[in-house]
C-alpha cells in the first residue's frame, strides 16, 4: 500500500498506531486544524517539511502546536505500523482519499473519522446501504423480523449496514449474506480479532463483505467506540432500520435518538411483533413505522442519492 504524504500526516497525528497511549487529535480537533491549515495555504504533508513551524499558523494555539510536535516524534512507529497493517491485508483510507465515502463527510461534518481502517470490498461503502439495528438479546420474533428485513434490502439491491454485535446484528448481517447479499460490518471492537474468526476470510474473498472501523485495528471495545461505530452505521445508511430497542437506554436507544435528533440518515422503526420497549418511543419522537418488512422499498423510493448466528460475523 502506498500513502500520500497527507495520508502519512492525517495517520500520524489521528491514530494511535505506533503506540496505543499516543494523545492523537479526534476528529474534530483535526478537522479545525485542517481548516487553519487550508485557510493559510498549507497541505498536511507540510508537517513533514523541515523548515514548516506549526506556530508560525495564525490560529494555532501554542499548546496545539506541542502536541503536533509530539505525535510527530514517533510517527515514523504509526507509518511502519500501518505497513505493517498492509501486509495483513488491512487497507487505510483517509479523508484526502477519493475513496472515503462523501456520506461520512456530508452527515458527520467536523466528527467524520480522518482515518478509516478495514479488509474487504471497500466500493461497498460507496453504495446505498440499508442499517439493520437492535438488541444483543433480541427475543425468536424479533429475529426472525432482523432475518426478513435484511432478505428484503438483498432483493431490492441493496447492501446491509450492521454494527456486527451478537444478537440483531449478526442476524440481520448472516441473513443478507447468506441469500447472496451484501454486508458492511462497522466494528467497534478488534478488526484484526475479527479477520481471525472462523469463516471470515471466506466472506471477504467473497467480495460480499465489508468490515470496517475508525479506531486502531488491534483495539478493543470501549463505550466510547460503541458510539462511534453507531453514527457510522446511520451516516452510511441511507435509511436505518430498527428492530428492537430498549427505552430510555441502552446503545440502540442511545444510536437511535442521536441518529433522528441530527438528521443522520434516516431512521425507520420496526412496529409489530418482536419489538422492543423503546420502539413505540422512538415512533413518537419521529421515526415512521415499518410493519411489513416487504413494504421497505417504500421507504427506500423517498430517498434521493428463525436465523442461524453464523461463524461470518461471530463474537462481539
Amino acid at each position: 500500500m502506498t500513502l500520500s504524504n497527507d495520508a502519512k500526516a492525517i495517520i500520524t497525528l489521528t491514530t494511535r498506531l505506533g503506540s496505543r497511549s499516543r494523545p492523537s487529535l479526534t476528529p474534530r480537533m483535526w478537522n479545525n486544524l485542517a481548516t487553519v491549515l487550508r485557510d493559510s495555504g498549507h497541505e498536511p504533508s507540510d508537517f513533514f517539511d523541515r523548515g514548516f513551524d506549526l506556530r508560525d499558523v495564525p490560529g494555532v494555539s501554542a499548546d496545539l502546536a506541542d502536541r503536533v510536535d509530539r505525535l510527530l516524534d514517533d510517527g515514523a512507529a504509526a507509518t511502519l505500523e500501518a505497513d505493517d497493517l498492509s501486509g495483513k491485508g488491512i487497507w487505510m483510507m483517509t479523508l484526502v482519499d477519493e475513496r472515503y465515502p462523501s456520506t461520512l463527510v456530508s452527515r458527520l461534518g467536523p466528527d467524520a473519522p480522518p482515518v478509516l481502517f478495514g479488509v474487504g470490498t471497500r466500493s461497498l461503502l460507496q453504495a446505498n446501504g440499508v442499517g439493520i439495528v437492535g438488541s444483543r438479546n433480541v427475543d425468536e420474533a424479533g429475529a426472525k423480523v432482523a432475518a426478513s428485513v435484511a432478505e428484503e434490502v438483498v432483493r431490492v439491491g441493496r447492501s446491509v449496514v450492521s454494527g456486527a454485535a451478537r444478537g440483531v446484528d449478526q442476524l440481520a448481517m448472516n441473513a443478507a449474506y447468506s441469500r447472496g447479499g451484501t454486508v458492511i460490518g462497522v466494528l467497534a471492537d478488534s478488526l484484526i480479532g475479527r479477520i481471525q474468526k472462523s469463516g471470515m476470510l471466506e466472506a471477504l474473498d467473497s467480495e460480499a463483505t465489508c468490515l470496517v472501523s475508525q479506531q486502531a485495528p488491534s483495539s478493543g471495545f470501549t463505550p466510547a467506540s460503541a458510539m462511534s461505530r453507531n453514527k457510522l452505521i446511520y451516516a452510511l445508511s441511507d435509511v436505518t432500520v430498527v428492530i428492537a430497542s430498549d427505552s430510555g437506554s441502552g446503545g440502540t436507544w442511545s444510536g437511535a435518538t442521536e441518529a433522528i435528533k441530527s438528521e443522520n440518515g434516516r431512521v425507520v422503526v420496526w412496529r409489530g411483533s418482536g419489538e422492543g420497549p423503546g420502539n413505540s418511543e422512538l415512533q413518537n419522537l419521529g421515526a415512521p413505522p415499518l410493519r411489513d418488512a416487504s413494504k421497505l422499498g417504500s421507504f427506500l423510493e423517498q430517498d434521493t442519492p428463525e436465523a442461524e448466528q453464523l461463524s461470518l460475523i461471530d463474537g462481539g
